[in-house]
């Protein structure tokens, strides 16, 4: 089994340990993996602009060969899925891969903090990784069998108001966004915050900065590798 992992630029630029973390839970599995390193960008902030774009055919090109591609970003990974490519049914969001191809679960059911999940539009909406409020379809939650334990949800799925783009360009609506699910997010008295898309954690972690909430901001990737860690 050829897996590569695909590192997002703007985690590889912003926080690199969320890449290493991936990687490190992969070959906790045994798993051997590669990590191209003439990768690219998926191309999402172009197409998201409504911009022409050749990214998603090189991103193609780099990665066809491999039997999974593996990405710490639902939003990248929903972008190649989105893109009629050979890699678009290869790639998969790393709790996505845990959960559909190596059926792990419960690694954070002693972890010691509460957790609270928030849950993506990109992961829900288009990696179908729970069930959307909006869908009159019985609940699921693949981040929550993963994660196993209590993992607390706020009382609405909605948007955290970082959209890329969108956050650039309506940058106070965006904040309120942020600020209202961020206090949904705290609401549930959990003690850490956790998410599948760093983007999203990035957005809600500077508001809590310059707001002054006491919470902690971790991406999943974090979370899974402390508790695999333990077990070694």
């Amino acid at each position: 089994m050829k897996i590569a992992l695909h590192v997002p630029c703007y985690i590889n630029e912003l926080n690199p340990e969320i890449a290493k973390k991936t990687l490190l839970i992969l070959r906790h599995y045994n798993l051997e993996v590669v990590v191209p390193r003439e990768q690219t960008c998926c191309g999402q902030p172009f197409i998201n602009s409504g911009q022409p774009t050749t990214l998603p055919q090189e991103f193609n090109e780099i990665f066809k060969s491999y039997d999974y591609i593996v990405s710490p970003s639902s939003s990248c990974t929903s972008t190649i899925k989105s893109q009629n490519l050979e890699t678009s049914k290869k790639i998969y969001e790393l709790v996505e891969f845990l959960h559909d191809i190596l059926q792990v679960k419960n690694i954070a059911k002693n972890y010691p903090k509460k957790i609270a999940l928030h849950n993506s539009c990109h992961s829900l909406k288009h990696l179908s990784e729970g069930s959307p409020s909006e869908l009159n379809i019985p609940y699921f939650n693949k981040v929550k069998t993963v994660l196993g334990g209590e993992i607390l949800e706020s009382k609405r799925d909605e948007c955290c108001g970082f959209g890329g783009v969108f956050s650039l360009k309506e940058g106070f609506i965006s904040y309120i966004m942020g600020r209202s699910k961020l206090d949904d997010l705290i609401k549930t008295g959990a003690e850490v915050i956790t998410g599948v898309d760093f983007s999203c954690l990035m957005h809600l972690e500077s508001i809590a900065k310059k707001d002054g909430d006491k919470i902690e901001i971790k991406h999943i990737s974090e979370i899974i590798w402390e508790c695999l860690d333990e077990t070694l």
